[in-house]
């Protein structure tokens, strides 16, 4: 095992907490026989009980990676570049490899399923998106038999954790994020996860089941939450909207496929709306078996490591997984300009005669449609918030109209815009 931090010491206890089980259901036992980490010599007290006497505690990886007596490598280190050396070097030497780690497969997955085809070795991968949610094992075996439509899903329980304290709790951006950081749901540095790279990395790997091919992670929109503010909150809740962090992937007739991470208004009789707190849901659709949900504990080291241990019984039980799913030729992807969506726009303006007619025939003049208004009380010659919700509307036609409206200074700060999925 390379790697032994939370999610780490989370497969150490389960392995031995099922040891009985597991070694009944293979015939044999799982012995970890050496556990790489960057600083050998720190004392890691907490992992007494969980290490067996003579496993080996080394700095190099090449001790798990190359050694003929170890017959699988399990990466739990985490990072982008440097855990695709150690995958590489493992799999040149005949191992197969089980991962968490959703940015190397997301950045170099098209060079490491390929050297695994090329060595006839196997990666698994079941922990690098949404955590205890078997979602990889079901769009590559379960509902192998569909074409996949669509689907929706909150796949950083960081993000959803804020908004939903956002909502609920009335907190702003900065003590919602605190609060997360506080209780071990946010990192230190949260910008990967705030910014929806994180979720970009899991929609790739997830979009890359789906189509059978390669999806460049820089290929997908993405946008992160912090401009969303309490005020939002509010507004939105007088619309009977909810706002999440949604990873979007659409198929349309023509075979083309929408891919998109970023902040969404959802009504909040969907059932996504419902999904609260650290927790990760994936709503799909395929054409034999219609809608699905699937829900549960995306984050945290026992739910990670819950399937790390499935990837690694699958591995002794000698399952292949399906060692042509990233083959393909990448499908045609539309670009987020040409994406016609319904939108919540917030705007600062000053309260002053006729600014509202200005600024609604910006909008008539892009032949944009607003089917709602709202504009608080204010006092004359003060900054007052103006929130429109349009109609449905090619993406590039209201960045155009956002545009002139900075131009033309009848903005105080810049307007929030945050995407309607009905």
């Amino acid at each position: 095992m390379i790697g032994c931090g939370t999610v780490g010491s989370g497969v150490l206890d389960l392995l031995q907490r099922r040891e009985e089980d597991l070694t009944r259901l293979l015939g044999r036992p799982i012995r970890v026989v050496r556990i790489v980490v960057r600083n050998p010599s720190k004392p890691r007290h907490h992992l007494a009980s969980l290490i067996s006497s003579g496993v080996e505690i080394s700095g190099e990886p090449r001790r798990v990676t190359r050694d003929p007596g170890v017959e699988l490598v399990v990466e739990l280190a985490g990072g982008r570049d440097e855990p695709k050396t150690w995958i590489l070097d493992a799999i040149e030497h005949g191992r197969d490899v089980v991962t968490a780690n959703k940015a190397t497969l997301a950045f170099h997955g098209a060079e490491l399923f390929a050297q695994a085809r090329a060595k006839r070795r196997c990666i698994y991968y079941e922990a690098s998106v949404a955590a205890a949610i078997p979602i990889i094992e079901m769009l590559s075996n379960g509902l192998v038999a569909n074409q996949m439509t669509s689907l929706s899903a909150i796949l950083n329980g960081t993000c959803n954790y804020i908004l939903t304290r956002m909502e609920f709790a009335n907190l702003d951006y900065s003590a919602a994020l605190a609060e997360a950081q506080a209780k071990g749901f946010a990192e230190a540095d949260p910008t990967l996860d705030v910014s929806g790279g994180d979720s970009a990395h899991k929609l790739a790997l997830l979009a890359g089941i789906v189509t059978r091919s390669h999806i460049p992670v820089e290929s997908i929109y993405t946008e992160g939450l912090e401009r969303i503010t309490r005020e939002d909150m509010e507004f939105v809740r007088q619309f009977n909207y909810s706002i999440k962090m949604l990873a979007i992937a659409k198929r349309n007739d023509q075979g083309s496929w929408e891919l998109r991470v970023h902040p969404t208004l959802i009504p909040r009789s969907e059932i996504l709306a419902q999904v609260r707190d650290e927790f990760n849901a994936v709503y799909m659709k395929g054409d034999a078996v219609g809608p699905m949900l699937i829900y549960g504990k995306g984050a945290g080291g026992l739910p990670t490591a819950s399937s790390v241990v499935a990837d690694i019984v699958r591995a002794a039980k000698g399952e292949r997984g399906t060692p042509n799913a990233h083959m393909g030729v990448t499908p045609a992807l539309v670009p987020i300009e040409r994406i016609e969506l319904r939108n919540y726009i917030r705007m600062t303006v000053l309260d002053v005669p006729g600014v509202l007619g200005r600024i609604t025939s910006f909008f008539g003049m892009r032949h944009i449609s607003i089917s709602s208004i709202h504009q608080p009380e204010a006092r004359v010659n003060q900054p007052v918030p103006v929130v429109l919700l349009t109609h449905k509307t090619s993406e590039h036609v209201v960045a155009e109209a956002l545009r002139d409206l900075e131009t033309a200074r009848l903005l105080t700060r810049a307007p929030t815009r945050i995407r309607i999925e009905e």
